[in-house]
């Protein structure tokens, strides 16, 4: 008979539940055994291309996919108690982790804009602090490392080396509440040897200094402030004293 031609065509039962449950290209709602929603697109049975995670307790992924992983481009957002949703993440991802450039949005409504590794802050980005505070700069394993900028709530800001979240090396430290700029060494947060001069226009201030720093005769004083910088930058044992270089020109002590 005709259809016996088409035998090798012919499946068991066992079979056609087998090619049913490969999965390939795009299904509805699939569920894994902690319960974690996934509707998108497959290719044998791995998530690869455009889909959707909601997971058991209630964290909801958008984006790309590749080998099971989020890869690619995509939007990690929490719940809220009205159910809904509030962004956390939004860039890109390696094997699952932020990876790439994004931007970030955290509990205490802080936001950071920049490159991430391993769902960390890490290489060049821009922090906004819910204090007020702003950082531009390098970053290493979440924490403010090289050179930035860090500007306070009160409008005073750094400009300089950072070392694991703390000032460390050279820098400046603009005091524009009282008109001054202080330059020198930072060594774990802490100034070791600066030099402070009058900015311009230093009455514009918000509290300026009742005077200005005055002039001292002092000879060379760029030759002492350079000696003190190397001493300071590239010896291992510093002095404990704190030495204070102020030039409108200078004054040392």
């Amino acid at each position: 008979m005709p259809f016996l031609k088409d035998k090798e065509k012919l499946q068991t039962r066992s079979k056609q539940l087998i090619h049913l449950s490969n999965k390939n290209g795009a299904r509805k709602s699939v569920y894994n055994i902690w319960n974690d929603k996934y509707v998108g697109e497959w290719k044998d049975n791995i998530k690869k291309g455009k889909g959707a995670c909601l997971t058991r307790t209630q964290r909801l992924y958008e984006g790309d996919w590749k080998d099971n992983f989020r890869d690619g481009y995509g939007v990690f957002c929490l719940p809220k108690e009205d159910n809904t949703f509030i962004l956390e993440y939004r860039g890109e991802w390696k094997k699952g982790l932020q990876c790439g450039f994004g931007q970030k949005h955290y509990k205490d409504k802080g936001y950071y804009l920049g490159n991430l590794k391993n769902s960390k802050r890490h290489g060049w980005g821009e922090m906004w602090y819910s204090n007020g505070g702003y950082y531009i700069g390098h970053w290493e394993n979440d924490l403010r490392h090289g050179g930035g900028m860090w500007v306070r709530s009160d409008g005073n800001r750094y400009e300089g080396s950072w070392n694991t979240d703390l000032k460390h090396g050279k820098g400046r430290f603009f005091h524009l509440n009282t008109g001054q700029m202080q330059e020198g060494v930072w060594k774990t947060d802490i100034c070791i040897y600066s030099v402070v001069v009058d900015i311009p226009y230093r009455q514009s201030a918000v509290l300026p200094t009742p005077y200005p720093i005055p002039i001292v005769m002092l000879q060379k004083p760029n030759e002492v402030c350079a000696d003190e910088d190397t001493k300071m930058l590239f010896k291992n044992s510093m002095p404990c004293e704190h030495i204070c270089c102020r030039t409108n020109n200078v004054t040392v002590k």
